[in-house]
């Protein structure tokens, strides 16, 4: 058996107790169970499809891309031998109908072996599987497909079971309480959370209208119908939606959407987290998240400093066939933009993060910056990008002062330019089915009080009257105060009171 590209990731054991009729193998939840990760990719993520038979917080995916292995899966070694059970059991979610294929042995002699159910596309059901004619089991190994592929194939699998009977179950299991933040062991607190379940638009974003390349020769039309609220179809999230749509529009062939919080929401330093599901870019589309510094109308770009927390669909992951697991994070500044000093890097992540949600962490202080994927599902992954903000004797290319001002959200689904390398947008194959979103969950602040740190948010001028303008709120370093008022979380800086999204309150 090939077992290049392992990836191991760690999960409780829970006891076996031969006994029952039933017994758990795992549930993915808080769990440090050993999964072999066999030729493609696999991971614990958070559930992506909370729908239906499955809405619980975790389950396994695994990704087999086109030139995988077509036994690629994931294999947990049972920690003794099981004996007289028939059915092995896993509630599935796959992205086509082919039937997944689990792999068993009986000391040393292996054997594929087809489910019993009718496989559904695009929705939980409970997959079964008869292990009757072996005399005993000493691992369960999911292989996600074993067809001839043209896409990816992506399983999610979870609630794996052993047992004495066929019957599929059809209960839905234990909904997720895990939405909510919950207090960060490094001494972050929580001072801003944006969830998007408002009908409109909150008045912290500024939605982007032009069709200038940015600076990129990006092919897209910035406007307004390419950012909307809605539900993200398959989790029933409520998000906020950048859209990408080939049509023609005001000169360009696709149209998309980019919103940002300059001058109305900006902070220094902290932990800043969003719940991102990224479309599939191959080939051509750019999504990312990241931030530039609020001075921006003042000194312009790049001497505002900017710092991109996340981008997808780079040329080389075309290239490459990694669409789906090539991202970057990186840091830009400059006197002008033919001179700018850049650092950046690059990695082909485990298992894919496109197509499903997943946590984009940065951590800024004012000596460092990291980034983080799925941190707190895989806390023991390393950072995708680190840099140190060292301090230069030209005031243009000074990181521990450009990087150590107050920076502004931006999120944004470019189509093509010269990131992913194309500049024509009939090479752009990705919105030929139709157009593509990027959906953002939630973003979130935190921070620890630390010297430095600052953070502001301007509110709509006819729902507080005496709201100071954003050229009023420039001085940031007043500290805040988390205080409980009439049952309600509350940040007090200075003489006013914010609520979590932001907004001045009475």
């Amino acid at each position: 058996m090939n077992m290049k590209n392992s990836i191991l990731f760690l999960f409780l054991l829970l006891p076996l107790v031969l006994s029952a009729q039933t017994i758990s193998v795992d549930d993915f939840e808080n769990t440090t169970k050993q999964w072999n990760t066999v030729s493609c990719g696999s991971a614990i993520v958070d559930n992506p499809q909370q729908t239906g038979l499955n809405v619980s917080c975790k389950c396994l995916q695994i990704t087999r891309a086109p030139e995988c292995d077509n036994w690629s899966g994931a294999m947990y070694t049972l920690p003794q031998a099981l004996t007289g059970y028939k059915y092995v059991h896993a509630l599935m979610y796959r992205n086509n109908s082919h039937k997944p294929n689990v792999k068993v042995t009986d000391n040393g002699e292996n054997l594929d072996i087809e489910p019993m159910t009718a496989i559904v596309a695009n929705q939980w059901q409970d997959v079964v599987f008869d292990i009757s004619s072996k005399a005993q089991a000493d691992f369960v190994f999911f292989m996600a497909d074993r067809e001839n592929l043209t896409e990816d194939a992506v399983v999610l699998i979870d609630d794996v079971i052993i047992s004495n009977d066929a019957t599929p179950r059809t209960t839905p299991n234990s909904a997720c309480e895990k939405d909510e933040p919950t207090p960060d062991a490094d001494g972050y607190s929580l001072v801003w959370n944006m969830d998007f379940t408002s009908a409109t638009l909150p008045a912290c974003w500024n939605i982007e209208v032009n069709g200038d390349g940015g600076g990129n020769n990006e092919l897209q039309y910035y406007c307004e119908k390419g950012v909307t609220l809605g539900v993200e179809p398959t989790t029933g999230k409520h998000c906020l939606i950048l859209t990408a749509t080939e049509e023609q529009y005001q000169g360009k062939g696709c149209t998309s959407g980019r919103v940002n919080s300059k001058g109305k929401l900006y902070y220094t330093f902290g932990k800043i987290e969003a719940r991102i599901k990224f479309p599939r870019t191959a080939n051509g589309l750019w999504p990312a998240f990241w931030q530039m510094g609020n001075n921006y109308d003042q000194v312009g770009w790049p001497r505002c400093g900017e710092t991109d927390i996340i981008e997808l669909g780079h040329q080389n992951a075309f290239n490459k066939g990694t669409q789906d697991r090539y991202f970057n994070g990186a840091m830009h500044v400059g006197s002008k933009w033919d001179a700018v000093w850049s650092e950046a890097n690059s990695v082909t992540w485990p298992y894919s993060v496109e197509d499903s949600f997943h946590i984009v962490t940065m951590i800024w202080t004012p000596t460092s910056i990291e980034m983080y994927m799925d941190k707190e599902a895989h806390p023991d992954l390393s950072p995708y990008f680190t840099a140190k903000l060292e301090p230069n004797d030209d005031e243009n290319y000074n990181r521990q002062v450009i990087f150590g001002k107050p920076n502004f959200i931006i999120a944004n689904l470019a189509v093509g330019g010269n990131f992913p390398g194309i500049n024509d947008v009939n090479k752009i194959t990705a919105l030929s089915d139709g157009p593509r979103s990027m959906y953002i969950d939630w973003i979130r602040i935190y921070q620890r009080g630390d010297a430095g740190e600052s953070f502001m948010s301007n509110v709509p001028s006819e729902e507080i009257e005496a709201t100071p303008t954003a050229a009023e709120m420039v001085v940031t370093d007043v500290p805040a105060t988390k205080v409980l008022r009439e049952g309600q979380l509350l940040i007090q800086r200075g003489e006013l009171l914010y609520d979590m999204q932001g907004y001045v309150v009475r």
